[in-house]
């Protein structure tokens, strides 16, 4: 596991070594092991080392034989044995024992359909010096973050955005697109960054650049269909033994490794197949907050119990808030999840013990765990046979019902539900999943975005039914998750909060084999309009605990309701409500302080949307004015 970094450019001047250094400075906690640089022809790259695999020979970047082409890489390949023998067949020797250094002699036996060969998680960088030519790759789901900008005459790029920023040609205008489209999701998704001419590379995708022009494509794209011809039972069985395999190839370290246990159906299956496959206790670690003390640490105690685990519990309070600024500097962009914060904390007394965590990243969406899904089946039995007249007189009564926080979460979700029966289908999930759409959103954008009109809606979910290959709304939705909210929400939130740590995370349920597999199983096999995690629940009865298998989706998240009414009241009234903010232009200043109101007085919740717009200030001051300053200065 490593940050890298690394800059082409015909310019000496964009292109030195001090200028490198001081981006891989901005990222060295993700690799404090080491340090590496290399150059050849107009390209330099570097690297930070977490050494996780061949400690003490796995120092990058790494080359082929003949030293023409160079490669780095952040993340993990778990098939690099396999992939090593074949290329010793082919004649290739390797000096190391380490994953990284499969990659220039994979690139030189394959070229760029390497990567599709590769099993893990990886965001590489390969410099061919005979090309000339630049390649970076990023993982299928996107669990290792790529960020890019091209120059005059090349491309720099870094694992971090802050990294970026580093760089003397940046750019630092802000994108008023990518504002908007945070306000509506609470994050941007790829490609997309908040400064304009920052891009994420997108998941399942390769940049080249080669003779002054940069292209981007996909090289592999998830399908849900045709249909597999195969039985409930027949299913469960196979996703045993692919969660087994999954997780078996992910305990291959040199360090040791543990794994974050929720309590949750996802973390908890992982946890039972490590302890299957490991000679020793398992090492588990979960979160909980002091202000329900009850929470989901009662449910991974069960599981600790039942396998025997090394178990450690972590009790987050609202003094934690204070890590808020640094893990907005390492997003490099307004990012509203607010769980990044128990997330954090339980990754720094994880690497107390481990260098590398096993995570349940990825159940939800491959296993149709969250409510949207099932609203979606139950939209399709319901409201979607009743004339188009009578969904929105339902849905003007429906939004006619007040956000009261006294308001059951039982009538809280029907509202909702109801209020979303005026769009269509698929135009459904933005309502369903986002923080300020239809009249909120009209409410609170500023006179900067007010005329833009860029709320993210139906064309995503066609283009994800679409090449996706999706059979109902409720898998497009699905397949818009896994494409767009994991790697634009969920993975940054685990990428981030374990690599400020120095810890490695490892997500066994995103292997791309075993999503291959289920996405082609027929979605009746995995949620109904009342049940959520059908499969699932199935394959792993009689290993897990009955109270674990009956368990409802459970969401981790920090009591921010709380906190914006106590201790993060001034941060907010400083931040959000601030003359500055009213100026930029991208919020209503009254509409911010109507919301406000309403929360404190306990007439709506709106811990969301007040959290969004808070985060949005932050990052404002820690990520764009500082640096204008210290450049200017």
């Amino acid at each position: 596991m490593c940050g890298i970094a690394g800059i082409v450019s015909r310019d000496p001047a964009f292109r030195e070594q001090p200028t490198l250094r001081r981006m891989l400075g901005a990222i060295r906690h993700r690799g404090p092991d080491d340090e590496g640089l290399a150059s050849a022809g107009i390209c330099v790259l570097g690297v930070r080392r977490l050494a996780v695999i061949d400690v003490e020979g796995g120092h990058q970047p790494m080359t082929n034989t003949a030293g023409d082409i160079l490669a780095v890489q952040n993340g993990e390949i778990y098939n690099f044995l396999e992939l090593r023998r074949e290329l010793e067949n082919h004649g290739h020797r390797f000096g190391t024992r380490s994953d990284t250094e499969i990659l220039p002699h994979a690139y030189e036996q394959w070229g760029d359909d390497f990567v599709s060969r590769l099993r893990g998680m990886f965001a590489i960088a390969v410099w061919d010096d005979r090309r000339q030519r630049l390649l970076l790759a990023r993982d299928r789901f996107g669990k290792k973050p790529l960020h890019f900008m091209t120059t005059k005459d090349g491309v720099v790029f870094a694992s971090e955005i802050q990294a970026l920023l580093m760089h003397e040609s940046v750019d630092r205008a802000v994108d008023d697109a990518a504002i908007d489209h945070y306000l509506t999701l609470g994050y941007i998704p790829a490609p997309r960054t908040a400064f304009t001419h920052v891009r994420k590379l997108e998941p399942a995708h390769l940049l080249t650049f080669e003779q002054g022009r940069c292209s981007t494509r996909a090289y592999w794209k998830l399908q849900f269909g045709p249909k597999l011809a195969i039985s409930v039972e027949d299913a469960a069985s196979e996703v045993r033994r692919r969660i087994e395999e999954a997780v078996r190839v992910r305990l291959v370290s040199d360090v040791p490794i543990g794994a974050f246990l929720s309590g949750g159906l996802d973390s908890s299956t992982v946890v039972a197949y490590m302890a299957k496959n490991s000679s020793q206790p398992v090492n588990t670690f979960s979160v909980g907050f002091r202000s329900r003390p009850h929470d989901e640490l009662t449910y991974a105690g069960l599981v600790a119990k039942q396998y025997g685990t090394n178990h450690h519990e972590l009790v987050v309070d609202e003094s934690q808030i204070d890590a808020l600024p640094a893990l907005i500097r390492h997003v490099g962009e307004p990012f509203a999840d607010s769980s990044i914060i128990p997330t954090f904390y339980v990754a720094r007394a994880t690497r107390g013990y481990v260098t590398v965590a096993l995570t349940g990243d990825g159940g939800d969406e491959l296993f149709a765990g969250y409510d949207r899904y099932k609203a979606a089946a139950l939209a399709r039995m319901t409201i979607e046979r009743l004339p188009t007249v009578v969904r929105r007189s339902v849905a003007a009564a429906a939004e006619r019902i007040p956000r009261d926080v006294r308001l059951p979460q039982s009538l809280a979700r029907a509202r909702r539900f109801l209020v979303a029966s005026r769009r269509e289908p698929e135009a459904r999930y933005v309502e369903w999943s986002g923080y300020f759409t239809g009249e909120t959103r009209r409410l609170i954008l500023g006179d900067r975005l007010r005329s833009r009109a860029l709320e993210p809606g139906p064309d995503v979910l066609e283009r994800a039914r679409v090449e996706h290959n999706t059979e109902d709304a409720a898998e497009t939705f699905m397949a818009a998750d896994l494409t767009m909210g994991l790697p634009g929400d969920l993975l940054v939130k685990m990428d981030i909060a374990t690599m400020a740590n120095s810890l490695e995370a490892r997500s066994p349920l995103l292997d791309h084999e075993l999503a291959e597999f289920v996405a082609r199983l027929p979605s009746t096999y995995k949620l109904s309009a009342t049940t959520s995690k059908i499969l699932l629940r199935q394959a792993m009865r009689g290993i897990l605990p009955p109270r674990i298998l009956a368990r409802g989706k459970m969401g981790f998240s920090a009591p921010v309701a709380e906190w914006l009414r106590g201790p993060l009241r001034p941060m907010f009234v400083d931040l959000a409500l601030s003359q500055a903010a009213a100026t930029r232009g991208y919020i209503d200043g009254h509409a911010t302080e109507a919301l406000f109101r309403a929360h404190l007085e306990g007439r709506a919740d709106h811990t969301r949307l007040l959290w969004c717009l808070l985060v949005l200030e932050l990052w404002f001051r820690e990520c764009v004015e500082p640096t204008r300053s210290a450049l200017n200065g």
